[in-house]
């Protein structure tokens, strides 16, 4: 899909980077006669915060059953009224986890509740469920590299709002953040996907849907020097925010990767788009091994 009409926003610091990506993937996709053996495995994870267990589907590479080397761990959520198993149905994603040798981890997020803790709803503390109770139990039932250089988090749409959201708030766990085709700010999405029920009424809690929006966080992201990929389609009805968080990011010289690419808001654009981001985690997994 994307071998045609491909074109690529410059950003800061990154130059010749995502062709060079672009190139990098072609050669792999094209030499991946990999035998695949990969296991997967679906889980009950306890969420301390809410009384109950949401699944989580984990894929280990082949090498994990041959060795005793710790291995990285990639965080990829689903997106509006998606579940645990989306990413491994719709997309190659358990062949990538081989390719690269990490264990990628797609916990249940529930339907619609944007991976946030509600400030509205003491209910819904998806965002401490899965930065806390989710971590925590993959580090303790499996060889991971259980540190920030050893953990990347990422999503689709409201999956991609919700890997920058945590991204950001949880620095000491996270050390690479992206994010394709992600509702990256709420605000002109008010009444939609239950957004409302999350954040509460725009009217009488501005302050709230303010502060769900990645730009204005930026503050953060200068300080916290975490790696950072997004990506969108051209013709994605969220292109507009994710160019905005581009810009906002630009304009304070933040290091960033950030591309488009023709496609909409639907799975052959998100099949294509994450042999891209496994090469921007893998790079960044490089340094922990």
């Amino acid at each position: 899909m994307f071998s045609k009409n491909l074109f690529i926003i410059q950003q800061v610091k990154v130059h010749n980077f995502l062709s060079s990506l672009v190139l990098l993937v072609i050669l792999l996709l094209a030499s991946s006669k990999i035998a695949v053996a990969y296991q997967l495995e679906i889980k009950q994870i306890p969420a301390s915060h809410m009384a109950q267990s949401y699944p989580a589907t984990i894929v280990l590479p082949n090498s994990y059953q041959h060795t005793t080397s710790r291995f990285p761990v990639l965080y990829l959520l689903h997106g509006y009224g998606g579940d645990h198993q989306n990413w491994s149905t719709a997309t190659t994603i358990t062949r990538l986890a081989d390719q690269y040798n990490i264990i990628i981890v797609m916990p249940d997020g529930a339907t619609d509740k944007w991976y946030t803790d509600s400030p509205v709803n003491p209910q819904w503390r998806y965002a401490s469920y899965l930065a806390q109770d989710v971590v925590t139990y993959v580090d303790s039932h499996y060889r991971t590299i259980a540190t920030a250089a050893g953990r990347g988090i990422s999503g689709l749409s409201m999956g991609g709002y919700g890997a920058l959201h945590i991204g950001i708030q949880y620095p000491e766990l996270f050390g690479a953040l992206a994010s394709t085709s992600g509702g990256v700010d709420p605000r002109p999405f008010a009444g939609r996907w239950n957004l409302n029920a999350v954040l509460g009424e725009p009217t009488t809690h501005g302050a709230n849907w303010q502060d769900a929006a990645i730009i204005s966080h930026i503050a953060k992201l200068k300080t916290q020097s975490q790696a950072l990929y997004l990506d969108c389609g051209s013709e994605d009805f969220f292109i507009d925010v994710n160019r905005q968080l581009h810009q906002a990011l630009r304009e304070q010289a933040i290091p960033h990767y950030y591309a488009e690419w023709p496609g909409d808001h639907s799975w052959p654009y998100w099949r294509s788009s994450i042999e891209y981001q496994l090469v921007f985690f893998s790079q960044f997994f490089a340094k922990s091994r």
